[in-house]
């Protein structure tokens, strides 16, 4: 509620002004047919939310309950955007572009931070020690306390396995007339949590659709990852990191299966007819820095001194823009309190997951009732699926990748 306080701050020196922030409300939906645990803990969690906020006097009259199929769809003008759901109108969305590019400008203007625009080819040691970050062209910038916060990418520079681990998001656009953007500009963001497909309106002539799942795997072998212990020797590991052109290709195509479920989201989830069929505007593959337990890892190193590790966001992490560096710099004075202990640095477990067993990559499996679909997917054995059909038209532009984020 703090972070969301913030954005929803309009002026122009605040960060959810200039149209950075929407609050176009939220219908959360979910499928009663498919059944089993996982959807049926989902639609418990979505259930036991809407009370706790039915009952606060203060919320109470952001929340529409849908209790059928025909009342959901008839909110929407769809037909299959679930069987039951419900609509949080003090929700909204992010632009991510807009947000960090006005976060920048500021920090910049501040004149107290240097950025150095480089790839860091490994964190560089001393004795049990972090001493710096060691660039791609050998410099090396040194500091006293190294804070390493690189998302999806965190993996290739430290040994998180088992902890920490990136998976990939597949998102589409489409363009819009005149006329659809205008009815689209009038609907909530829409998210079923049985399918993990959502919508969320445009400003402009251009729809997202995505999918929050389990997420594709992309493993690959790292030859210079800080190991888990200062005894421990750099050996070359195997971790899923965000794939590269070297890796896949065209790293926006997507495979098959994506591109069907998101045309799928198009068709279920939005009142325009047809949508399913149009060109892509773009397509991309979005990356996660994906822990079990849905938390973020927000804590010193345990056995290298002067490193901090932020990462984890799980999906969820930019929404919390306005106050998670605050929350950081509390977990790094020691006095993070209970957001402290719950992100706290976590035991990898002895169950294999993150890593490699018997010649075959066993994904991280995050189970925060958040996510669906199929857990384990490799990247580049669902794009070889794909190889040999015709490739869907995609018009070319230069569509940020995780352009919003659902509040």
């Amino acid at each position: 509620m703090a972070a969301q306080e913030e954005w929803r701050k309009q002026g122009d020196d605040d960060l959810g002004g200039q149209q950075r922030y929407a609050q176009s409300g939220l219908v959360l939906a979910a499928d009663e047919s498919r059944g089993g645990g996982y959807v049926t803990r989902a639609l418990d969690q979505v259930r036991k939310r809407c009370q706790n906020m039915t009952q606060d006097r203060d919320t109470s009259d952001n929340v529409r309950m849908f209790e059928s199929k025909e009342a959901l769809g008839e909110y929407l003008g769809t037909d299959h955007a679930g069987d039951w759901g419900y609509l949080n109108t003090g929700s909204g969305w992010a632009d991510a572009g807009k947000a960090m590019s006005w976060l920048y400008e500021r920090v910049k203007a501040t004149h107290r931070v240097d950025f150095v625009d480089a790839k860091v080819k490994q964190l560089e040691t001393r004795d049990d020690r972090v001493v710096g970050a060691r660039l791609s062209d050998d410099k090396v910038l040194e500091a006293e306390v190294v804070l390493v916060a690189a998302g999806a990418w965190t993996g290739e520079l430290i040994d998180l396995r088992g902890r920490v681990e990136a998976t990939g998001q597949a998102i589409g656009f489409v363009e819009l007339t005149e006329q659809e953007a205008a009815i689209m500009a009038e609907q909530p963001s829409v998210l079923n949590l049985s399918t993990g497909l959502f919508v969320i309106p445009p400003r402009g002539r251009v729809l997202k659709v995505a999918r929050h799942g389990f997420g594709y795997l992309n493993p690959r072998i790292v030859n210079s990852a800080l190991p888990a212990t200062t005894t421990a020797r750099m050996e070359p590991i195997m971790v899923s990191r965000p794939s590269t052109r070297r890796d896949v290709g065209n790293v926006n195509r997507l495979p098959a299966e994506a591109d069907a479920d998101l045309r799928r989201g198009l068709r279920d989830l939005t009142p325009i007819g047809g949508l399913e069929t149009r060109p892509w505007k773009e397509t991309r593959v979005c990356w996660y820095s994906d822990t079990k337990d849905g938390n973020w890892l927000i804590d010193w190193h345990p056995e290298w001194k002067g490193l901090f590790v932020a990462t984890g966001d799980s999906g969820h992490g930019f929404k919390f823009l306005p106050l998670l560096g605050d929350k950081i710099v509390d977990v790094m004075l020691g006095r993070g309190g209970d957001l402290g202990r719950k992100w706290i640095w976590r035991d990898s477990g002895e169950d294999g997951e993150g890593r490699e067993v018997d010649g075959k990559f066993r994904g991280l499996r995050t189970l925060d009732q958040s996510r669906a679909g199929v857990p384990g997917m490799v990247l580049e054995e669902e794009l070889k699926k794909t190889e040999g059909m015709d490739e869907p038209p995609v018009e070319r532009s230069s569509l940020a990748c995780c352009r919003s984020s659902s509040l």
